[in-house]
């Protein structure tokens, strides 16, 4: 049986995520270092041919010195550039459905991904990836040294179903854009039903953002987030936690699973 966590944000909206288990990371891992490798083949031939052609014209070469450093880059680089752009996916990752987030199931930053990714060389102690495969397998998170070190854990990504679209975007495209960790969240009881007091157009402007802020950064997410939420707080009837930072675009998105609850259960009646 899988193992979930339950996240209570400052919202009061619970969330649960699954922790990805220890295969399908190694496979997500195994397809990012095939690409790795393959880059630094590239590379090693272009510095090969570059070194041989210095060498021909008299002038002393620092290729190999440059291959060294590079490589070290591409070992760590990699994983942090694409996890900070990609809001913690890599290419093997998002192939296996795969996300890097913070405890509490909030975006990572550049500071907690650098983290888990320069704590990877302990990971491989002593040898194949042995602590990082040990850890996971009896962490009840699933964690790694470096997810235990920057505070993060890899979740997967349920497959997300239709999202009741108002503009004529198609579902799959949709579906690929927005995390569909907001899924099963839910809007707590004392919140009025979205459906029943939000205009098409509000609802329309709710699900563009909640698949556009994904292509932001998280502090521009946030920004947008609190200036579509604030008209949006008397009617709805939401409240905050005291003490706590509210995460606006978390809660558009937690929104947004509600309308599309809301929309899947209309259009199953229509069809009885």
């Amino acid at each position: 049986m899988a193992r979930t966590i339950e996240v209570l944000t400052p919202e009061n909206i619970p969330l649960t995520l699954e922790p990805a288990g220890i295969g399908t990371r190694f496979g997500a891992v195994l397809l990012d270092m095939t690409i790795q490798l393959g880059i630094f083949i590239a590379l090693a031939i272009v510095g090969g041919i570059a070194s041989i052609w210095l060498k021909w014209l008299g002038i002393p070469s620092v290729i190999e010195i440059i291959l060294i450093v590079g490589g070290f880059l591409l070992l760590f680089g990699y994983f942090i550039l694409f996890e900070t752009l990609w809001n913690g996916q890599t290419p093997g990752k998002k192939f296996f459905g795969l996300r890097v987030v913070r405890d509490g199931g909030r975006p990572v930053d550049f500071f907690s991904v650098a983290t888990r990714n320069l704590v990877r060389l302990a990971d491989f102690l002593p040898v194949s990836y042995a602590f990082g495969a040990g850890a996971i397998f009896f962490h009840p998170q699933y964690k790694r040294l470096g997810d235990m070190a920057a505070g993060t854990v890899v979740i997967r990504e349920r497959e997300a179903k239709t999202l009741g679209f108002a503009w004529g975007k198609k579902k799959e495209d949709a579906a690929k854009a927005q995390s569909a960790q907001f899924k099963t969240a839910h809007l707590p009881d004392t919140v009025v039903p979205p459906a029943d007091v939000l205009t098409p157009g509000e609802q329309s402007l709710l699900r563009r953002f909640a698949i556009r802020r994904w292509e932001m950064t998280p502090d521009d997410a946030e920004r947008m987030g609190y200036r579509i939420i604030v008209p949006l707080v008397a009617r709805l009837n939401l409240s905050f936690v005291a003490g706590a930072a509210p995460h606006y675009a978390d809660l558009v998105s937690t929104i947004v699973a509600d309308l599309d609850r809301t929309q899947e259960e209309q259009d199953a009646g229509r069809t009885l």
